[in-house]
């Protein structure tokens, strides 16, 4: 079974902003597969189903993007989570531009507060987490304000159709696996008209 992670804020206030992205594009999988995300943990929102004849669960941790450690670390404590090869994390990235995503299968939380607790919550960085870029501007210091604003109206055509492209790359990785979805997915970009 694989457990599709998207990180965000709980909460109206935060739902459309770019720190949000994670969510957004859970929530589309979860519209467009008919996954109803209503059951409850401690720490997260989960739904199950099917996607190309797999069993996968549907996660909105609750905890607040820095401590989405405690949401992820709580799905294998409670045995929901077996392997690591069975964990997904959806997120944003700063450092990627609007239109662009990034499946990987390890690495280093690359700064972003979500993944950083998650990694230390496992104590390994080894689970495959799909980036999705949500960079309009170049940007130095404190991101914060940036982040947890919302997307411009001119953006939001790039924005649905980069959560269309990550929403595919999921149903891929999921009938696929993550190898076959980085070779497929990880040079496309979305346009920025």
């Amino acid at each position: 079974m694989r457990y599709i992670v998207g990180l965000g804020n709980p909460g109206l206030e935060y739902a459309l902003t770019k720190h949000n992205i994670g969510f957004t594009v859970v929530k589309a999988i979860a519209k467009e597969a008919h996954i109803k995300i209503n059951k409850k943990l401690r720490w997260s929102l989960f739904g199950r189903g099917r996607i190309s004849g797999e069993d996968v669960a549907l996660v909105l941790p609750q905890t607040y993007m820095n401590l989405s450690g405690k949401a992820v670390g709580e799905l294998f404590t409670k045995g929901l989570i077996r392997s690591i090869d069975g964990l997904v994390i959806i997120c944003d990235d700063i450092n990627l531009g609007l239109g662009r995503i990034r499946l990987r299968v390890k690495g280093s939380s690359g700064g972003h507060k979500g993944l950083e607790s998650i990694i230390h919550m496992l104590g390994r960085d080894d689970f495959a987490r799909l980036r999705i870029g949500i960079a309009t501007e170049s940007h130095k210091g404190d991101i914060t304000n940036y982040v947890l604003s919302p997307f411009k109206r001119k953006e939001m055509r790039n924005v649905s159709h980069v959560v269309a492209l990550a929403k595919d790359a999921c149903y891929y990785l999921i009938s696929k696996g993550v190898e076959e979805a980085m070779g497929k997915f990880n040079r496309r970009k979305v346009g920025t008209s």
